[in-house]
């Protein structure tokens, strides 16, 4: 008696499950046949990214390059016969590799606008397109800067961090008032000031302040020299001595000095 449909292991179903398992599979393959590296470059920097197709079954027809900007993909580079860049990136990259299966682009002088993640895509036939992403990460050293003055009883600290990516700012300063805004810089980084005003009289006046950076996943501290409560307060009064006894230290001297002279004329 032959088996029945859905009976067995050579029924209809099996033989397209076992179809969709291979289709699967080189599926997998072919998407992950594409290998591609990151890069990270200072600013002002050259870096090159670059794409391999380890899938050589197929004819490469054409190579192109995309930046991804607001989630879509626009078209930057293509080699064709010969190459061809869009306008906005002409003197900004060039094609360093074009190989059958081996693309690379490298930028010169890298900028902010530089950052982000790239697609290459290998036109094949008859395969079709292979993709593979990539990201280049730009990135500016950090400078800070901090200051502080003291009057009418109360601290005020300012906290300055510029880089690229975005730097941020937060305080270990009890009590404090805060508040913080941010200044984009021509050459596209960002200046981020954040200052604290501390009452000097306060129960909190006399713990540790400090400003602390974070900027590419380092952290920065920066303290603020405050050493006991009361001591900013001794500061002018210290000064204030000290100039006194300067004075009076002239005074006598010049008093001494004409005296002695006085004398010597007698003589």
């Amino acid at each position: 008696m032959p088996p029945k449909v859905g009976e067995g292991v050579c029924s209809p179903w099996t033989f397209q499950g076992l179809t969709l398992c291979i289709m699967s599979i080189v599926f997998c393959r072919i998407q992950g046949a594409i290998l591609t590296n990151n890069a990270e470059v200072e600013l002002g920097g050259n870096a090159t990214l670059r794409c391999t197709l380890t899938n050589h079954q197929f004819k490469t027809i054409q190579v192109s390059w995309q930046k991804a900007i607001n989630q879509n993909f626009v078209n930057m580079a293509v080699y064709y016969n010969e190459t061809f860049i869009a306008d906005s990136y002409k003197g900004r990259i060039n094609f360093t590799i074009i190989e059958v299966n081996d693309t690379a682009i490298t930028f010169w002088n890298v900028s902010t606008q530089e950052n982000g993640c790239y697609r290459c895509i290998f036109n094949t036939f008859p395969g079709g397109a292979f993709e593979g992403d990539s990201c280049l990460s730009v990135y500016d050293n950090l400078n800070t800067f901090l200051h502080y003055t003291v009057s009418d009883g109360h601290l005020n600290a300012t906290c300055l961090a510029t880089g690229f990516p975005r730097p941020n700012i937060s305080w270990i300063a009890p009590g404090a008032e805060k508040n913080e805004h941010e200044i984009a810089n021509p050459n596209g980084t960002v200046s981020v000031t954040s200052k604290i005003l501390v009452n000097t009289s306060s129960s909190h006046f006399g713990q540790e302040l400090i400003c602390k950076v974070t900027h590419r996943g380092k952290e920065t501290d920066i303290k603020v020299p405050v050493k006991k409560r009361g001591y900013w307060y001794l500061v002018p009064v210290v000064i204030t001595v000290s100039v006194l006894i300067s004075v009076i230290v002239v005074i006598i001297v010049v008093c001494c000095w004409k005296r002695h002279m006085k004398k010597r004329r007698r003589f």
